[in-house]
């Protein structure tokens, strides 16, 4: 038992000087000091261990338990990058970091910030942009934006910017463009969403047999494919079933 003590001990002194040698937030000490077994490794898990793996799904897993532990990790260290070098590219990771977090006011500001100069009609930077003016309830302003987008790089094609287009009509009551554009959209769109969205708006307008064919894809589809599918698209899953039974 004196050994194994010590062996903490040792790991504790360990993860305090890189605590503080690497300017992580000092309430990790608090952490490894008072909870030592935990504190140890969920430390490891959070701060050491992403550095030293270099396999991508390695780093994937990781990276999840991260956000679990530690859930601000990654907007701290995006706005840790900003303050070193604010550069148009940081600015997108942290506004993104922002949007993450349920914070669409300053990523919107930070979009416009790095839509400046050579990348002010960057294809990523303006649909990030509508990303963030959704997440405000902007709709207007987000088929602005993804209408400039596709205007300034005809050849840029995004299925998630086409399912953002056409939520921003939906959202502004042009239901006729949106259920044009939801259309166009379902063919190519990978997953259920833009499917399932279609077919609410089309049992909204009152076209209630064109709403339950759709629905019943989406159902028969998750049903027949893959399991991860049913993981992967559950919340579309679940709504088509709902619809299906009423």
């Amino acid at each position: 038992m004196p050994a194994l003590g010590l062996l903490i001990l040792g790991a504790q002194v360990l993860c305090v000087i890189h605590v503080v040698r690497t300017g992580r937030p000092y309430w990790w000490i608090f952490l490894i000091v008072m909870v030592p077994l935990v504190g140890i490794l969920v430390y490891l898990i959070v701060e050491v261990l992403p550095g030293l793996l270099g396999s991508r799904g390695a780093r994937q897993a990781v990276s999840g338990a991260a956000k679990v532990f530690d859930p601000g990790r990654g907007l701290r260290e995006a706005q840790r990058q900003v303050a070193i070098s604010p550069s148009a590219q940081n600015k997108a990771v942290l506004a993104n970091e922002y949007l993450r977090a349920g914070q669409p006011e300053p990523s919107a500001a930070l979009y416009r910030e790095a839509l400046t100069g050579i990348h002010e009609t960057d294809p990523a930077l303006m649909l990030g942009l509508a990303r963030a003016l959704f997440a405000l309830g902007d709709a207007h302003e987000t088929q602005v934006t993804l209408e400039r987008l596709r205007e300034a790089n005809p050849g840029y094609a995004s299925p998630d910017g086409h399912l953002l287009y056409a939520r921003s009509l939906e959202q502004q009551g042009k239901t006729d463009a949106a259920l044009y554009e939801y259309a166009a959209l379902v063919p190519y769109y990978a997953g259920q969403e833009a499917r399932a969205r279609y077919a609410l708006l089309l049992e909204k307008t009152g076209r209630i047999e064109e709403a339950q064919k759709i629905f019943e894809e989406i159902r028969q589809s998750i049903d027949y494919g893959p399991r991860h599918q049913y993981r992967e698209q559950r919340e579309w899953y679940e709504l088509a079933k709902k619809h299906l039974a009423t």
